[in-house]
């Protein structure tokens, strides 16, 4: 008997001990599985339970990406990689961090797998790339120990390329071989081999971090050795490092509101301080340090120092967990029935709004455009009685203002709303104050941008409580419970969690009225019972986009566009007046159209 004949049997009795063991659980899901490896047994058991069609493929599609610098560092070593698996009738694979399959340029592509295609357990049961991501480190299956049967005629071998720096992946290499022109494999060899390969390019991409990154891991690497039980986070715009205690106590939109409020530091290049409502820390501070980076670049160290118990948690939770502090008063129940937040900002303006009510004083309330004053002036004076709403910008009656007052609080009124109020003249100032002494049991609520003469005479005769109302970016914690509360309202309760932390990342120069309008937009536009990332309009995409670039960034961006614009759409000669190679030039174009920015 040949040693191929041997091998041949001994293959056989190992495909009929796996099918005998798979047909197990697939038939109970908590069937004992013998005969293969644990590893294995984990992966199928997995993929059982995330409702993985042994028979069949889902097709399930993601967008995925791999960042410039790792696909930079690793194109010649997977390119050699390549050549050789070529020769053997295999492929080499690149799929990004989610486990959506990517195929750039420099890899031959396996037609049966498309760009996006989903290699998580979850999504097409045991393969190489999936269980790599879901072991954490790089694994084999030979050909019986695929979940699926159509997947069970390769050799599947996956290992991840990590970040340098920290613990993040970056990529996972795959590797697959048809048993039909590779009977037999040494598969812990083999791995050793492709364990190697992303070694390499692991330290190619050390080695090509720009200063920039280096200037910013220094001093992250600084203040974590001097406060490692501390949560930090160092951020330039492109990428982020987190320690060991953020990565476990912050959770998923955390991270986003803490980008949003590290974006203005970049911008500004000034060290600040923010209060902060987090889901897995509760109250806390940001202490943000403004880090000079290479040229006008500018990077951000974060420090979170949580403020005590967690007492500012959203209502529900808050709600639900007995405690020995004082019941809020009905009027502060009340309110919370008619707006919506959760951050330290919101509660201290909710704190003052009950005061109002519960005092029966008039109140003035300043914010930005859009910020929500005139909600909040309403659940003010809808809380009181009847009340009458004037707007000195937008007038809905021929009378002169003073006159449209004074008819308004012939009415009696228990309260009369003037929105604008900043917009009054003096003299408005002057017959609003008289026309209100006529009426003393009438109290005045005014919403304004900002205090003037006019606002200021107006509080001072009524003895008005002064409120505020911060904006979108210095209470972003507010934003996603803000959209899901609009959603809700349209009819549509979900909105996806990528899409929620995109919200959160923007700036929102309109506030809540610039937050309603997207999130309606993109909820007449998504068909399926979620709102995602795609329905967002192209618009707030486009400026979403901007926004998240440096400011060394957004010169390239521009310096590009024009270079582009001058040579008339030849690379070539836009390549050259920009005094770069063109393999340069076509990946900045890829990065900044990876934003959804136009060229």
């Amino acid at each position: 008997m040949t040693s191929r004949t041997v091998a041949s049997t001994r293959r056989t009795k190992e495909f009929q001990t796996a099918d005998r063991a798979r047909n197990s659980i697939l038939e109970t899901l908590d069937a004992e599985i013998s005969g293969v490896r644990p590893m294995i047994a984990r992966s199928w058991y997995r993929s059982r339970a995330a409702g993985v069609d042994g028979s069949a493929d889902r097709g399930m599609v993601d967008a995925g990406r791999v960042d410039e610098h790792t696909l930079s560092a690793a194109e010649p070593h997977l390119r050699k990689l390549d050549e050789v698996a070529s020769d053997l009738g295999g492929y080499v694979s690149l799929t990004a961090p989610n486990g959506a399959l990517v195929h750039p340029s420099f890899l031959r592509a396996d037609d049966s797998f498309p760009e996006g295609y989903s290699l998580l357990e979850e999504s097409c049961g045991s393969n190489g790339e999936g269980l790599a991501l879901e072991e954490g480190r790089g694994v084999w299956l030979a050909p019986e120990e695929h979940f699926r049967e159509d997947m069970r005629g390769n050799w599947c071998f996956g290992s991840l390329v990590r970040d340098p720096f920290h613990n993040r992946v970056r990529a996972v290499v795959g590797l697959t071989f048809p048993e039909t022109r590779v009977f037999q494999i040494d598969p812990g060899s083999t791995l050793l081999m492709l364990e190697g390969v992303s070694s390499r390019i692991e330290q190619d991409i050390a080695t090509r971090t720009s200063s920039k990154e280096r200037a910013l891991l220094d001093e992250y690497l600084t203040v974590t050795r001097r406060r490692g039980d501390t949560p930090i986070i160092a951020m330039d715009g492109k990428n982020s490092l987190m320690n060991a205690a953020a990565t476990s106590r912050l959770q998923e939109n955390d991270l986003a509101i803490v980008e949003g409020y590290a974006k203005s530091v970049m911008s500004s290049g000034r060290s600040t301080t923010a209060t902060v409502t987090l889901s897995g820390l509760g109250s806390a501070e940001l202490t943000m340090t403004a880090v000079q980076l290479l040229g006008a670049s500018v990077g951000v160290i974060v420090t979170l120092r949580p403020r005590g118990e967690q007492r500012h948690l959203h209502r529900v939770v808050r709600e639900s967990v007995e405690t020995d502090s004082v019941p809020e008063s009905f009027a502060l129940t009340q309110l919370r029935q008619h707006v919506v937040g959760a951050s330290d900002e919101f509660e201290a303006t909710l704190a003052l709004a009950a005061r109002a009510v519960e005092q029966s004083r008039s109140a003035v309330i300043f914010g930005e455009a859009g910020a929500g004053k005139r909600r909040l002036a309403g659940a003010i004076a809808g809380l009181r009685g009847s009340s009458v709403f004037v707007d000195a910008r937008h007038r809905s009656s021929s009378l002169p203002l003073v006159d449209e007052v004074s008819q308004a609080l012939g009415a009696n009124p228990d309260t009369i709303v003037i929105g604008h109020a900043d917009e009054l003249s003096q003299l408005d100032g002057i017959a609003i104050v008289r026309a209100v002494g006529a009426h003393p049991t009438a109290k005045v609520i005014m919403t304004a941008h900002r205090a003037t003469p006019t606002t200021i005479r107006i509080a001072e005769f009524c003895g008005a409580l002064e409120i505020g109302v911060a904006p979108l970016r210095k209470r972003r914690e507010d934003i996603p419970l803000l959209a899901q509360s609009m959603a809700t309202d349209f009819g549509k309760t979900t909105l996806s969690r990528k899409m929620l932390s995109a919200l959160m990342n923007a700036d929102w120069e309109r506030n809540v009225e610039q937050l309603r309008s997207v999130v309606i937009n993109a909820l007449e536009r998504s068909r399926g019972g979620e709102a995602t990332m795609d329905d967002l309009p192209i618009s707030f995409q486009r400026v979403a986009s901007m926004g998240r670039l440096s400011r060394l960034e957004e010169a390239e961006y521009s310096e590009l566009r024009s270079a582009l614009r001058e040579a008339r759409g030849n690379r070539r000669l836009a390549a050259s007046m920009l005094q770069i190679g063109r393999s340069t030039l076509y990946r900045r174009m890829d990065f900044f159209r990876s934003r959804g920015l136009d060229l």
